[in-house]
């Protein structure tokens, strides 16, 4: 238990909380003054992760317009030349294992597996180059709902989900703490939570739209 209450408040009436109200053996925790019960992991949880950047990271764009914020994320310059100078390497290898299965070595029943297995790879590299050169995740956010777009150009996927009023959106490392992969969780009003990361690697950038986010509760 954190080891002052006053700075976790009911989401309902915003009444701190005092030691009486939490209950550990059920993980909840009851105002005293609207009777509103919480889970209580869930609001430390969330409390974790209030230091949220001043502004948003350079690779990720925040417009605003009636009352509602589109935020565009797009891969950062170092990781497209990484990727690139691996799809070239890698080409290259692929190439000198083709060329080798047309020479003396075709005969041998290796050589056209490990071709076979570098030519996919090298597919699937190339394919990692164009969604970091050409793709976006888009996040639009309104009071009370969102929507999340990820693919290349106008081509992709979009997910829309609510944004319930007393919702602990938090961040959270899928597979525990032994893991850098964070996503985003938004408790759905269906009971199953909305996860997400929209292709974004970055803790910061994460904690700064779980943010935003909770700013449009409604």
């Amino acid at each position: 238990m954190p080891s002052s209450l006053q700075q976790f408040k009911c989401p309902g009436c915003g009444t701190p909380f005092s030691a009486a109200d939490v209950d550990n053996r059920r993980d909840t925790v009851t105002c005293s003054s609207c009777g509103l019960s919480t889970p209580w992991t869930s609001l430390v949880r969330e409390h974790e992760f209030h230091d949220v950047p001043a502004a948003p990271s350079r690779h990720l764009a925040v417009t605003s317009a009636h009352g509602k914020v589109t935020l565009t994320y797009r891969h950062s310059f170092t990781k497209i030349l990484l990727y690139t100078g691996l799809a070239v390497v890698w080409g290259i290898i692929t190439l000198v294992l083709v060329l080798l299965s047309f020479g003396p070595g075709k005969t041998d029943f290796a050589l056209p597996v490990f071709t076979t297995f570098f030519a996919v790879t090298e597919a699937f590299i190339i394919f990692l180059c164009v969604d970091m050169m050409l793709g976006k995740a888009v996040l639009r956010v309104e009071p009370g709902k969102a929507s999340l777009f990820r693919g290349i150009g106008p081509v992709g996927s979009t997910w829309a989900f609510l944004l319930p009023a007393q919702a602990p959106i938090m961040m959270e490392r899928k597979g525990g703490e032994k893991t850098d992969y964070c996503r985003i969780s938004v408790p759905q009003p269906s009971g199953r939570p909305f996860y997400f990361s929209g292709g974004i690697s970055d803790p910061e950038t994460l904690e700064y739209i779980a943010a935003v986010l909770r700013q449009f509760r409604a």
